[in-house]
């Protein structure tokens, strides 16, 4: 593989930044970091398929006719949503990533 452009590192270093604030800009992307950015996209990825699960607010009417609308929605949003991933998945996946990233920018 390739060894990492400077504008390569300074884009993955925006990414990250995006969960983890400035401090990324400190960091040394490298190969380790990146599979664990595909590692963080993946558990986001397992997260967001069962978010687009969740009903979505009743509404007042027949409340069977709503429930068939939820579940339909429910997999049209799954089937839809293929490359997106939920806010809160992302967040949740970065949190728990933390001390991972930086050890491995630092080559640990």
């Amino acid at each position: 593989m390739d060894p990492l452009t400077p504008e390569e590192k300074k884009e993955f270093q925006e990414i990250l930044s995006y969960f983890y604030g400035d401090q990324t800009y400190n960091w040394n992307i490298n190969m380790n970091v990146l599979k664990l950015l595909e590692e963080l996209l993946r558990k986001s990825d397992y997260c967001s398929k069962y978010m687009d699960m969740v009903p979505r607010p009743f509404y007042v009417g027949n409340t069977l006719n709503c429930a068939s609308r939820q579940a339909r929605n429910a997999i049209i949003r799954h089937l839809k949503g293929r490359d997106r991933h939920y806010y809160l998945c992302l967040r949740g996946a970065a949190i728990g990533m933390r001390t991972k990233f930086q050890a491995a920018s630092m080559g640990l």
